[in-house]
């Protein structure tokens, strides 16, 4: 298996509030709370772990928050490293409201990230993922330009490694001029990127086949209950969700991430990659809060998606 390091530059503490209705300028008490660590690079990292992937969590944490997280991390991911901050890590909220079912997300403000505390990160990242692959995921704090991305990944190619870069809005727009290895981009973002409305699986398929052709080597889309689309060397490739209760989205999209890099970085094919990210996708919306898939969950849902080519 090739190195991995995944960057977390806003690691968060994530709340999650279960209750029963949210009503206007009424005090609603919580039946269950969850307090788990939080960012997708973090994410990321702690569903390396579940996959028995080895994995470099490079994050910048600050105050008593940042301690907190730290602690449960200990856990959480095999290889972290921390690089301090003044100031205070920030807190996520996620209320699962059950009457209507619908769920709501708050992300606080982290705290403002100094040129030194950058340096020192990047130095790490490219000590970590030397030869292999860097996770570039996630919103940075608000002090770091929206070119982040871009300017990491064209360093990191440079030193021969490859990049997964999953973001959104400016950060994506301006990361895929660098041309990652990988993208991970929902429809929405996707839409946002090619600024116009893909709404067959065809026209998602042609635009991720125009990102493959531009020299991205592997362009992911998830699509949500619709499944998931591939574009790369080894042809397009559409996988249909499986059916499975959705308890929680939250964590999805970077259990995908790091299922779809712990087939690739092992010399696997297109296909099973695009069925891997699928499963750990699907295996984790049935999880409460911020809690990811198992391993059996994920074996269990891989034998029912089904993977087919598209001729475009």
């Amino acid at each position: 298996m090739a190195n991995i390091a995944v960057l977390s530059l806003n690691p968060a503490l994530d709340v999650t509030y279960k209750i029963q209705k949210l009503v206007d300028d009424e005090k609603i008490h919580s039946f269950e709370t969850r307090f788990d660590p939080g960012g997708n690079g973090i994410n990321v990292g702690r569903a390396f772990k579940r996959l028995k992937v080895k994995a470099a969590t490079c994050c910048v944490l600050a105050g008593k928050i940042g301690t907190l997280i730290s602690d449960i991390l200990s856990d959480e991911l095999d290889d972290p490293h921390f690089i301090w901050e003044e100031g205070e890590t920030r807190i996520n909220c996620v209320i699962q409201q059950s009457d209507p079912v619908s769920q709501y997300e708050i992300n606080g403000m982290g705290p403002a990230m100094s040129a030194s505390v950058l340096d020192k990160l990047e130095k790490e990242l490219y000590a970590y993922s030397k030869d292999g692959f860097a996770v570039l995921t996630g919103s940075p704090p608000l002090n770091i330009t929206h070119d982040i991305y871009n300017i990491l990944c064209s360093r990191l190619k440079n030193a021969g490694i490859k990049c997964l870069v999953d973001a959104d809005g400016a950060l994506l727009n301006s990361a895929v001029k660098s041309k990652p290895y990988i993208i991970k981009p929902n429809i929405h973002e996707l839409e946002r990127l090619v600024k116009k409305n893909l709404d067959s699986i065809d026209d998602i398929a042609a635009a991720a086949k125009d990102l493959h052709n531009l020299g991205i080597e592997y362009v992911f889309i998830s699509i949500g209950h619709r499944g998931a689309i591939l574009a790369s060397k080894e042809g397009i490739f559409y996988g249909a969700s499986p059916e499975v209760p959705l308890v929680s989205r939250v964590g999805a999209g970077d259990s995908m991430v790091a299922g779809i890099l712990s087939v690739i970085a092992n010399g696997g094919s297109a296909e099973d990659s695009l069925k891997i990210g699928m499963a750990c996708g699907a295996a984790t919306v049935q999880m409460p809060g911020t809690e990811l898939f198992t391993t059996d969950l994920v074996d269990n849902i891989v034998k029912e998606i089904k993977i087919e080519k598209i001729n475009i």
